[in-house]
């Protein structure tokens, strides 16, 4: 320990050279099926080897994977003559009553973490996956999982551009127009209704909009500078909810005005109108709008509309 605080080098006198370089073989064959080139270029280039093995000396540190329970079998010449690690003794193994009890635990986390700690948690949880040789154990976590079929690298890009509210463009697979770019300024990243939203000013339309995180393709383009004197109008509405307040998840533009004969009295604040009106649809039969005048009069024709559909 005293050589190494002084110099910072992992010296022969320090540990067990055959066994250091061994585990070094396990962890290469870990990540990739490895020839005998690939063995002895990585022990040159290795910070604490630097130094050039023969094929014999690969040889024995991968017999004594072998005999250490390692199911090691080599490719073709065709192939590349690779060495493939089939199975080892230190694999996780897990047995179905304790996949029961992981996903009982892991469904509980996941309804109070924040989008950053839910796709730290998906990451590991990813790592761990393939270190277990158990298609349940995957086949549950991707049941379970509101993460299993998204690029949490895109994930994270996505969250470090909504902290720095940057102005982006996307290239998004809509379902009406196909794939196309989008241009918008990042506000968050956040779940409604199950799906994974990602919410910000779009720049073609000047409003609000939010798009479905699962359908954007790749981000193009961070732009270095924002647009300036964006013309936005926001709208403010009116409605009162026939619930009890206790009950209510208000959105963040949404705010309790008061509460009249039991009823909450809600003001919503939107440049985009067509995310007010789908809002207050959601409420059905237990929402009536008081003001503007012209949106609540925009409300009664969709309701007339949909009725109109039902007794064709």
């Amino acid at each position: 320990m005293k050589e190494f605080i002084k110099s910072n080098r992992v010296t022969y006198n320090l540990m067990s050279f055959t066994a250091f370089k061994t585990l070094l073989i396990f962890s290469l064959l870990l990540e990739a099926p490895r020839s005998y080139d690939d063995i002895i270029d990585y022990f040159k280039k290795h910070d604490y080897i630097n130094e050039t093995i023969s094929v014999d000396t690969a040889r024995v540190y991968i017999n004594s994977l072998r005999m250490a329970g390692c199911v090691i079998e080599k490719t073709t010449r065709a192939e590349g003559s690779k060495f493939v690690l089939v199975s080892h003794p230190f694999e996780l193994k897990i047995q179905p009553e304790q996949i029961k009890a992981f996903m009982k635990i892991y469904k509980t986390i996941i309804k109070n973490i924040s989008i950053e700690e839910l796709i730290m948690l998906e990451n590991f949880l990813r790592k761990l996956s393939s270190c277990i040789k158990s298609d349940d154990f995957k086949s549950s976590l991707i049941k379970a999982s509101p993460l299993a079929d998204f690029d949490t690298k895109l994930l994270e890009d996505l969250l470090a551009c909504c902290a720095k509210k940057n102005q982006i463009v996307l290239e998004y697979n809509s379902p009406r127009s196909g794939i196309k770019t989008i241009e918008l300024i990042c506000e968050k990243l956040d779940f409604d209704n199950n799906k994974l939203y990602l919410y910000g000013t779009g720049i073609d339309y000047n409003q609000e909009t939010y798009l479905q995180t699962k359908r954007i393709i790749k981000i193009r383009e961070i732009k270095l500078h924002k647009s300036e004197n964006l013309d936005i109008k926001e709208i403010k509405v009116l409605f009162e909810v026939n619930a009890d307040v206790q009950e209510l998840q208000l959105k963040d533009n949404e705010k309790l005005v008061s509460i009249n004969n039991g009823k909450p009295l809600i003001e919503a604040k939107s440049s985009n109108k067509f995310i007010l009106k789908q809002r207050v649809l959601s409420f059905g039969s237990c929402c009536r709008v008081l003001e503007p005048t012209d949106f609540r009069n925009d409300i009664i024709r969709t309701l007339k509309n949909m009725r109109a559909e039902y007794t064709v």
